[in-house]
């Protein structure tokens, strides 16, 4: 990553983290990680019924020295991502049955504030009302029903048109080329 894109990501998360501490309602520990995904950065917190959480934001796609025009597109992982799992409990509470919620988000660095009020709603009614749905804000891209946020996760539309962009730029590079 450019030394411009690893500054970005480091103050996206610092006020992602931020945000959501804020929002959360529950103590919160963030630990300090690089911009590899070797030593992540995450916010970790026990939810209502005392299972272990997190959330991880890394770079999904990011310029570098041999592509610097390459967009900084960036992913949150609640529960997942990262090759990261959340701690076991030693004690189980008696509604810990329910499996913790696991999704990815995939955005530019811009929106990331925007999604702190959904997610924070999506993990409260999980942890309190597993029945009731939580409606994806309309920037999400194609995202309908929480089935398709955990089994695909969800780019929001500007990601998806960003992406869309580099790939057209890339393919008709190469075609220069070839």
């Amino acid at each position: 990553m450019t030394p411009n894109a690893i500054r970005t990501l480091a103050q996206v998360r610092q006020d992602f983290y931020a945000a959501f501490a804020e929002s959360i309602g529950f103590p919160v520990t963030t630990t300090k990680g690089g911009s590899h995904s070797s030593n992540a950065s995450k916010i970790a917190w026990a939810d209502g019924q005392q299972r272990a959480n997190y959330i991880c934001v890394y770079a999904h796609l990011a310029p570098d020295v041999l592509i610097p025009e390459r967009p900084l597109i960036l992913r949150l992982g609640v529960n997942k991502g990262l090759g990261l799992e959340p701690a076991k409990r030693k004690k189980e509470s008696p509604q810990s049955g329910q499996k913790l919620l696991r999704f990815e988000v995939t955005f530019l660095p811009d929106e990331i504030l925007g999604l702190v009020p959904w997610i924070v709603s999506l993990l409260h009614s999980q942890d309190l009302k597993p029945d009731v749905a939580v409606t994806p804000p309309s920037y999400l891209a194609e995202v309908k029903e929480l089935d398709e946020l955990i089994a695909q996760g969800a780019w929001t539309v500007k990601a998806t048109e960003c992406f869309a962009e580099q790939q057209a730029a890339a393919a008709a590079a190469a075609a220069e080329q070839g």
